[in-house]
């Protein structure tokens, strides 16, 4: 019975030790990965942007803008390896509300990686765009090198170069920056005055241009910070810029940040407990077990000797007399 408990005990410690050592690598890569039920929302704010208004057809300066942007995932178009984002970004006025730009984006992420997968029905502003690289967040276990980035306004990609690390209230981020050069996105037909023709009205060239930075909290990919350095502008015949559409700093908000940075903490304690807390208690238990299922098997056992002695019966006869 000894060795049949002992077996047992030998067997569920060789199990945990080989769950321990999983645990880190087979059971941890499958389990960190980005949530199929992921929302959430970011907010982007500058005080002084110049914006052009449509009815004056003047530029109004220091206008204070709000950026808003919503990233939600789609659990039922999702796979267990690509989580598919609808992402939706609303540009306005913060003194009215009133909609400056809207953008809507939908795109399929490896939920590692998190480079974009193609179909999935990628689309931005509902034309159909394959996306390349990153976007929305950072892979798990982000590097200290260039990741490239996809920009849903040029629909292309440009490299995002590593540039420090900071501190980002109290966690350790990875600030990456990426610069978009100006770059036609269209054409926009106003009075030929505004861009310096004589003709009435002419199509103007729309130009973009942006410095993305972001900081990435490197265990988990998520953005803390972000801020974008954008300028829109129509330009005349020979190119030159006449007409700012758009041009701000746009930075996260404070409650931006802290969400991001409560979001990160959160992760990274889970990715903890998978990866090294979890492996290190079970681990230890799998040894214990395996020392003790040992011990009862290899144990040596046995009745105990006999301390009954075998005597010569007394003769209780009575003796003849003669």
């Amino acid at each position: 019975m000894r060795r049949t408990v002992g077996a047992v005990v030998l067997a569920l410690g060789s199990f945990l030790v080989v769950a321990a050592i999983l645990l880190p690598t087979y059971v941890a890569g499958n389990l960190v990965k980005t949530p199929l039920d992921q929302y959430t929302v970011s907010v982007a704010t500058s005080d002084n942007a110049t914006v052009f208004d449509v009815a004056t057809l003047t530029e109004q300066q220091n206008v204070p803008v709000e950026a808003t942007r919503t990233v939600r995932a789609d659990p039922e178009k999702s796979t267990d390896d690509v989580v598919v984002f609808d992402a939706f970004l609303v540009l306005q006025d913060a003194r009215d509300g009133k909609q400056i730009t809207f953008t809507s984006d939908r795109v399929g992420l490896d939920r590692r990686t998190a480079e974009a997968q193609p179909g999935f029905d990628a689309a931005v502003d509902d034309e159909a765009t394959e996306h390349e690289g990153l976007i929305y967040k950072w892979p798990f276990g982000a590097e200290k090198k260039s990741y490239d980035y996809f920009d849903t306004t040029t629909k292309k990609t440009y490299e995002a170069k590593y540039v420090t690390s900071e501190d980002v209230n109290g966690l350790e981020a990875y600030k990456y920056e990426m610069q978009v050069p100006a770059t036609k996105i269209g054409a926009l037909e106003v009075p030929g005055e505004l861009v310096g023709s004589t003709e009435p009205s002419v199509n103007a060239d729309r130009y973009y241009s942006n410095t993305r930075t972001v900081w990435v909290e490197p265990k988990t990919g998520i953005i803390l910070k972000g801020q974008e350095k954008q300028s829109q502008t129509l330009r005349d015949a020979a190119g030159a810029d006449k007409v700012t559409l758009f041009a701000a700093t746009l930075t996260f908000d404070d409650q931006t940040v802290n969400e991001a940075v409560s979001l990160a903490k959160d992760s990274i304690s889970q990715i903890t407990i998978v990866s090294t807390v979890a492996p290190i208690v079970i681990g230890i238990l799998g040894v214990i077990l395996i020392v003790v299922g040992l011990f009862l098997v290899l144990r040596r056992g046995g009745q105990p000797e006999s301390s009954f002695r075998t005597t010569k019966p007394s003769d209780t006869r009575t003796p003849v007399k003669s």
